[in-house]
């Protein structure tokens, strides 16, 4: 994300440039899908959500004033919504349910149809994404936050609107519940343990966690496949995080965006 760049686009949308807001939309879009994804777990709810997010932006453009970052400014307004957003069904998912889910997986039949590898791939990001939403949602904004998005407790603190010393022990306490998991259940973190992605495909196929005709996650974005290597030789949770996609997100989401600046049913100046 080029901040030089970002001010500038802010500060011509500021002055009244739609072009530039249109821009500065289409630059942040998808960091901010990005964020509502992995905290939701579900992509709908992610796009509903990052739409309504990047409408908070518009409307309180004006209230940016260059104290921070707009980057950090940014996702203090994301953090913000989706801290007090309407549950989503997928958050009532828990640790206990997932270890449950893992258990049953096991006992499937394993799959080798030619679609395994993107299959898999969805099945680790799937896995890994669900252990987020059973953190709660504090816990579960810090780690985004400091692991994810590797913002300093400085940084992390003002975008929670916490000290710094409460974001650290929110981080903490996360990264702990995640390895405590993994390390008892996931076979990439801990290569003792009996899970493998590709051993939980038909489950998942049966309860239908995802359609192998409309995947959620694996094709939906730039795969950083170069961290593979990184996950194999640190076994590291956050390597694994790391190695989901980069989402694109959808292009309904900017097309509704667009139409509103141009409409002018909303006023980004105040």
């Amino acid at each position: 994300m080029d901040k030089k760049h970002l001010n500038r686009l802010v500060q011509e949308a500021l002055e009244g440039d739609k072009a530039s807001l249109e821009k500065l939309i289409v630059e942040i879009q998808g960091y901010v899908y990005n964020l509502a994804v992995r905290f939701y777990w579900n992509p709908p709810d992610a796009q509903d959500a990052t739409q309504e997010i990047l409408v908070k932006i518009i409307t309180n453009l004006s209230k940016f004033e260059g104290k921070s970052t707009f980057t950090t400014w940014m996702y203090r307004l994301v953090t913000n919504y989706l801290l007090n957003a309407k549950r989503s069904e997928a958050e009532a998912l828990t640790f206990e349910e997932g270890a449950e889910h893992l258990s049953k997986g096991l006992e499937f039949p394993g799959y080798d149809l030619p679609d395994r590898g993107l299959l898999e791939e969805e099945v680790k990001i799937s896995c890994t994404t669900s252990m987020l939403v059973c953190l709660s949602r504090p816990m579960r904004l810090a780690y985004l936050i400091g692991e994810i998005l590797e913002f300093d407790s400085n940084e992390g603190s003002f975008i929670l609107g916490i000290d710094p010393a409460t974001f650290r022990k929110r981080l903490s306490l996360a990264r702990q519940k995640i390895r405590d998991f993994m390390g008892k259940q996931c076979g990439l973190y801990n290569p003792a343990n009996p899970c493998r992605c590709h051993r939980q495909i038909s489950y998942s196929l049966d309860v239908a966690w995802f359609d192998r005709e409309n995947l959620n996650f694996a094709d939906k974005g730039v795969s950083l496949t170069h961290l593979k290597e990184e996950i194999d030789a640190f076994i590291d949770e956050v390597a694994i995080f790391h190695s989901h996609p980069q989402y694109q997100a959808p292009t309904a989401i900017y097309q509704e965006i667009k139409e509103m600046i141009e409409s002018g049913r909303h006023s980004f100046l105040g």
